[in-house]
């Protein structure tokens, strides 16, 4: 039996180091390498985690929208799209995935991007997003300081890619409205230099975590701190793993 290609080479892509592995990684804990399942990247920028899928599942129909189509591509596979309106590709059909790989802060209307996301997966189906952090000491000494994210200048100017600010807690709230049930939610990527804010990262923790376990709400605890480990004061990237509910 043919192996797998190496994870090792998964390529960055337009996102944070790790993030395409731990969406194929996902994929491989579910599929066989001769699955034939179908699967939604959007927005899908160059195609470039679309051609990896293939590599790993050559049976998969892998298919990818964005604002215009890569250049070369298959225009049977990819289609133009402006995600951030109301949208309906590949003549309405469903998938088995949806994936969303660094593209949710680009959106007004997030609700309605998840809604729309929903009407193209199957009952059971999953969506895969995935997002910037903003609990990282670093985005938060620097909005401290500077009133900016890591990333992200505090001076925008025409031209320059679109953000929203969109904590994990209300994207997390938004996929619930939006029929959503979260499976899992891990935290990836992280650099070598980050670990220089753990001083600080032990100082700090204690008290948010009696923070999370003291504030009265209707959240589980086992979920509270899944949205804020303690690895989240470092990590700079978190995948979401959810599941279209059944109507």
């Amino acid at each position: 039996m043919t192996q797998l290609p190496s994870l090792d080479h998964v390529p960055r892509g337009a996102t944070a180091r790790g993030v395409n592995r731990a969406v194929i990684e996902h994929l491989i804990g579910r599929e066989q390498k001769d699955s034939a399942c179908s699967l939604l990247d959007i927005p899908c920028g160059q195609g470039q985690f679309v051609s990896t899928l293939r590599e790993f599942f050559p049976k998969v129909d892998a298919r990818g929208c964005d604002v215009a189509v890569p250049e070369g591509a298959d225009r049977d596979r990819f289609e133009a799209v402006d995600a951030s309106r109301s949208f309906q590709v590949f003549s309405g059909r469903q998938f088995d995935y949806v994936v969303s790989i660094s593209g949710v802060m680009e959106f007004d209307n997030t609700l309605q991007f998840f809604e729309n996301c929903s009407r193209h997966l199957r009952d059971g189906g999953q969506l895969i997003v995935t997002n910037d952090s903003l609990l990282t000491l670093r985005d938060r000494v620097e909005y401290l300081l500077f009133g900016k994210f890591r990333q992200y200048s505090a001076l925008m100017v025409a031209g320059e890619p679109t953000w929203k600010i969109l904590p994990v807690q209300n994207l997390l709230r938004l996929l619930d409205d939006a029929g959503f049930h979260v499976r899992s939610l891990s935290y990836v990527s992280m650099k070598s230099k980050d670990w220089l804010w753990l001083p600080l990262a032990v100082a700090i923790y204690p008290w948010q975590w009696l923070y999370l376990r003291l504030k009265r709400s209707e959240m589980p605890m086992d979920k509270r701190f899944q949205m804020h480990p303690f690895k989240s004061l470092f990590y700079r990237h978190y995948v979401v793993i959810c599941e279209k509910r059944k109507v």
